[in-house]
């Protein structure tokens, strides 16, 4: 069952300290380590008590962000209400296509968490783990990554995660709006004539692209942030302005980049859009976790 709430809503403090003690430990190893950060509770557990996972999945277009960006008042909402936080990193976009790098280590997430977690030796040894009671929570892009735990586990027979809860993210990538033009309102600076040659594949925005495989990017904090994350001088906001100005985020996500030839990426097949799609894999009935997804009604980025 997939629940999906549109509602209006404003941010106010819960008065929530955003603070907390945490455990960074390697939950991957491919191409690099991968991390993870396991949130203390702030209490001592009850002796006897184990403790559900709540494996919190950062947004970012699948190409920016880590896992230091998840929110601390969210992550204390989840101690509070007796799960163990796991913020974990994955290999970004365009390095690693989406398949490869973000729906592959999310899964393997899952399959940590389950098998290995348990036996791990943690700095809180009252800190014990239901390996048997996993969600997810997934903000914008962080979300579909989330969902994709269902039909990628279901594919590998294991245990998709119990629920999960999804803020604000793409949940139709067959929508015609992922190959359309669109100029998100915190990136207007140029008239609406000069946007076709704005934010290209140039020189400043393949120097963004690395050349092996990252789990984290931050613009730097000298940078005026647009929307909080991008900076229209940074070149790896550069990259995801191109991918939402020229209608090109699935191709950016789904096929290699080249940084040697610099040439355009390729459009993906119907059926490669249609496997990393939460609602193509409700449609054909490789979806079966109890999903709850907020989403506002004025989002430029998502529809």
């Amino acid at each position: 069952m997939v629940l999906e709430i549109n509602c209006r809503y404003e941010h106010q403090s819960t008065g929530i300290p955003p603070r907390s003690e945490w455990q960074t430990v390697v939950f991957k190893e491919v191409d690099d380590i991968i991390h993870a950060d396991i949130y203390d509770p702030a209490k001592p557990v009850d002796p006897g008590r184990d403790l559900p996972v709540a494996l919190m999945i950062l947004g970012g277009g699948h190409i920016m962000l880590s896992r230091d960006d998840i929110r601390p008042e969210q992550t204390q909402m989840l101690l509070q209400s007796g799960f163990l936080p796991i913020s974990i990193d994955y290999r970004l976009c365009p390095e690693k296509t989406l398949v490869e790098g973000p729906i592959d280590d999310i899964a393997d997430a899952l399959a940590w968490v389950r098998n290995v977690l348990p036996r791990l030796r943690l700095t809180r040894q009252d800190v014990r783990v239901n390996a048997e009671k996993v969600v997810y929570v997934g903000w914008s892009t962080g979300g579909t990554l989330a969902t994709s735990t269902v039909w990628t586990n279901i594919a590998r027979e294991m245990q998709p995660p119990d629920a999960i809860l999804a803020f604000y993210c793409p949940i139709d990538y067959e929508d015609p709006f992922w190959t359309r033009a669109n100029v998100p309102s915190c990136s207007e600076t140029l008239d609406a004539a000069d946007h076709a040659q704005s934010y290209s594949l140039d020189e400043d925005t393949w120097t963004g692209v690395q050349d092996r495989p990252i789990t984290s990017y931050n613009i730097p904090s000298s940078k005026r942030a647009l929307g909080g994350w991008m900076a229209g001088s940074d070149p790896r906001s550069r990259l995801a302005l191109y991918m939402n100005w020229h209608g090109r985020t699935l191709h950016v996500l789904l096929s290699r980049i080249d940084k040697q030839s610099r040439r355009e990426p390729q459009a993906p097949a119907p059926t490669e859009i249609q496997a990393i799609s939460p609602l193509a894999c409700i449609r054909k009935g490789h979806y079966s976790t109890p999903t709850f997804i907020i989403h506002p009604h004025q989002d430029d980025l998502i529809p």
